[in-house]
């Protein structure tokens, strides 16, 4: 990069707004995290506005705020060229939408919709009819917004309804851009995670994600428990533990701490170790769009097998399914597959390489700077 080039990348300013931040470990504070990071690097003036108060440090700057006053307050004056704002849905751009537009041009970075979502039962009819007006009033949301970031194309009615939304509308100001996978899982491991956890099963299933109903670890541990798979050990691992968490223990009765193991607040070399001693990535979740579970289950090679939900069907290095017959027949062909797990695996390790690495996506979101100032300039 010549100096003027440099020169004028450090003149751009970039304000980057997330409900959750580093060190917090779901999708979104991962996503705006590597984002910042990356532009940063980049040579960009990147600050980040969130509400997470716990001490980082990061080589920019992190503003937290209180409120939606003081948001707007920071919002309104801010000389930033380009704002991206991190999900619908919440604080983040429901109270961004009121002082719209900005001097600076405003993507919003889409985690996915969730006004459709329909799961079963009363709660989830109840869920559905609750949200008609949020679906009603969507499309003026999104003409709040000079540019929308889309994690892929697929038309999916339940949590992808701003990208059917844009496809209906002949829209072109979008561009697609999807997650990444953790950099450090494309290397081999220096913890043995059965070891360290006295986990002796020659076979571990493995499923990470938050304690929630909705992300389908009770069904998972039903179907382990009646499947009774001799040698096989069923591992769990969410953000923290909880109320939902408690009821998970309490199923899986004498089996927990035997054939089935749950765990916590692992970091990032815990989590690695897990992933590499897996046979089978696991997930029963109804609700996603580009889990970065499974795509750091592709950087390691590990096999997924997963609900049929979002964009997970697009994904390289695994297969899905829709019922709890499906799960049982497709599990039960890659625990006995091993050449089918080594292709899948290759395959998605592959596909990381490149198209789900956060260093293409760093490349994607300059030219998507780029484009924008010089379009509006």
């Amino acid at each position: 990069m010549n100096a003027n080039k440099l020169l004028t990348l450090l003149s751009k300013k970039i304000l980057i707004a997330a409900f959750g931040f580093y060190p917090e470990q779901h999708g979104v504070a991962q996503a705006a995290y590597r984002q910042a990071l990356a532009l940063h690097q980049l040579g960009y003036q990147v600050t980040v506005v969130t509400r997470t108060k716990a001490p980082i440090t990061v080589p920019f700057k992190v503003v937290a705020i209180d409120n939606k006053a003081e948001y707007q307050l920071l919002l309104k004056p801010s000389e930033a060229e380009v704002f991206f704002f991190h999900g619908w849905h919440n604080w983040v751009s429901d109270w961004a939408i009121p002082v719209l537009p900005l001097k600076g041009k405003t993507v919003l970075v889409s985690h996915g919709t969730n006004f459709n979502v329909r799961l079963s039962g009363l709660k989830g009819r109840l869920w559905w009819l609750q949200n008609r007006v949020a679906a009603a009033i969507f499309p003026w949301k999104m003409s709040k917004f000079d540019h929308f970031v889309f994690l892929s194309s697929k038309l999916e009615k339940q949590r992808m309804s701003d990208v059917i939304l844009a496809k209906k509308r002949g829209m072109t100001n979008y561009s697609i851009i999807p997650n990444g996978a953790r950099p450090a899982f494309l290397q081999e491991s220096s913890v043995d995670f059965c070891i360290e956890n006295q986990i002796t099963a020659s076979k571990i299933l493995l499923c990470v994600s938050n304690f929630q109903p909705a992300k389908g670890q009770g069904e998972l541990l039903s179907w382990f428990i009646e499947l009774g798979l001799t040698d096989t050990a069923l591992v769990l691992i969410g953000s923290e533990f909880n109320a939902f968490s408690e009821q998970l223990k309490k199923s899986a009765d004498k089996q927990l701490g035997k054939t089935v193991f749950l765990f916590e607040k692992l970091n990032e070399e815990e989590l690695h170790a897990a992933y590499r001693a897996a046979d089978v990535f696991v997930s029963a979740t109804h609700t996603e769009v580009q889990p970065l579970m499974l795509l750091d289950a592709m950087a390691v090679g590990l096999p997924f097998l997963c609900r049929d939900v979002g964009a997970v069907s697009e994904l390289e290095g695994g297969i899905c399914f829709s019922t709890q017959e499906g799960f049982k027949e497709k599990l039960e062909l890659l625990l006995k597959g091993s050449l089918l797990c080594e292709i899948l695996g290759k395959a998605g390790k592959k596909a990381v390489l490149e198209r789900y690495s956060w260093e293409k996506s760093a490349k994607q979101y300059h030219f998507l700077v780029q484009k924008i100032l010089s379009s509006y300039s």
